[in-house]
């Protein structure tokens, strides 16, 4: 998994770009930074992630595994954040 680990890891991380991309042309005028926003949290999230597996690595380096889940905790942020600021344009509960 170590070597793709890495590579499903930086698909991940062009997905969270697309996907943040997509959510910048699609909310109005004036709330738009919330697609930069998640972005900053969904890299924040990969960043902690990844300074976790380092900790707890005998090596005290993360290997393609801790990537791939800092990764994927990252676009799943990324999607979440998306969610709610698209919720909160449109004005739902």
């Amino acid at each position: 998994m170590a070597e793709n680990g890495f590579t499903l890891g930086v698909v991940l991380m062009g997905l969270g770009g697309v996907v943040a991309g997509l959510a910048g042309i699609s909310l109005p005028e004036g709330q738009r930074l919330g697609a930069l926003f998640s972005l900053i949290a969904g890299a924040g999230v990969g960043f902690v992630t990844l300074g976790i597996g380092a900790l707890s690595d005998p090596y005290g380096e993360p290997n393609g595994t801790v990537f791939f889940l800092g990764s994927r905790f990252g676009f799943l942020t990324v999607c979440g954040t998306v969610w709610l600021a698209r919720r909160r344009a449109t004005g739902r509960p």
